[in-house]
């Protein structure tokens, strides 16, 4: 009917957003190897002559030639830059790793994660219903396997975890099929480096939570982040408002709360997934680019 009043159309979930994110990466690593632009991957990316190296990788070259490299000190200092500004938003935004972990995780896998949360969100609704403070471990398992590669590397003179680092793994592959594609060039590694990421993704299932060294590198930096946190209005939130809603706590895989942070996991260790946003039933959760209320974590007057 020409008078009906039009549906509001449907937005776009977020989810969606960030695998068509992570899916363009390999959209443009696929043209440069297609026209030879010199593109490169996550581990090294850029345009010809110009690229930035993975800053564990830069870490990892530097200890095992025991010497300064200035191209690596200048991808540092872009990756300190990019994680004062959006805090640890790559592992949701552009790294493949816990997408492609989706894509073997089974029904009960996810069943037990999504109870894992969702116990973790009662024991923060908990800690807030009984005026309890909450204080994050400043380091945990992830930065143990970081002090491992780095040692590592200092010990053998190479950087050992790039050998099992699943994000070049993934993209290893991706080079090999395109060139088995282009150039008729089946090598062993075709059959390798599948195996090792397939093995690495279903036996450390919490990869991401518990293991990935890079994450643990970008936690550090991230401390010092400002700028685009979730924000809770508490005028509009049902938890502050007295409701035992958890929807958002429940929902976010870092298992952070970003009301009170008073999570199993600090405010500083969101990575800007907006799950949370996304499943909140009153909308009152934001990511501004500044604090509304001077910086105060998790609330927004």
């Amino acid at each position: 009917m020409a008078n009906a009043e039009k549906e509001p159309r449907k937005k776009m979930r977020t989810s969606t957003l960030r695998a068509l994110t992570a899916a363009s990466v390999f959209v443009v690593v696929g043209i440069g190897l297609a026209f030879a632009t010199g593109t490169g991957t996550l581990s090294a990316i850029g345009w010809n002559s110009v690229a930035a190296i993975c800053p564990l990788g830069a870490l990892e070259s530097m200890l095992g030639a025991k010497t300064i490299a200035v191209r690596a000190l200048i991808a540092l200092v872009g990756f300190v830059i990019i994680a004062l500004l959006v805090g640890k938003a790559f592992c949701s935004w552009v790294c493949p790793v816990p997408h492609l972990q989706n894509i073997f995780k089974s029904r009960k896998d996810k069943q037990n994660e999504a109870q894992a949360r969702s116990k973790a969100a009662d024991r923060s609704l908990k800690r807030w219903e009984r005026g309890e403070s909450v204080i994050h471990e400043p380091i945990d398992s992830r930065h143990a396997v970081l002090g491992g590669a780095l040692l590592s590397t200092a010990i053998f003179g190479f950087p050992v975890f790039c050998l099992v680092c699943p994000v070049g793994l993934i993209f290893a592959t991706f080079i090999l099929f395109w060139r088995l594609v282009q150039f008729n060039e089946p090598t062993i590694g075709l059959i390798v480096f599948p195996a090792i990421l397939i093995t690495e993704l279903l036996v450390f299932k919490r990869w991401c939570g518990a293991i990935c060294p890079l994450g643990a590198l970008m936690s550090l930096v991230s401390k010092a982040n400002k700028t685009l946190r979730p924000q809770v209005d508490i005028e509009t939130c049902l938890h502050s408002k007295g409701s035992s809603c958890k929807a958002c706590i429940s929902a976010c895989p870092e298992r952070i709360d970003p009301i009170n942070n008073l999570g199993d996991r600090s405010l500083n260790e969101c990575i800007r997934c907006k799950s949370c946003s996304d499943v909140c039933p009153v909308g009152a959760i934001t990511f501004p680019l500044f604090a509304k209320n001077g910086g105060k974590e998790g609330t927004k007057e």
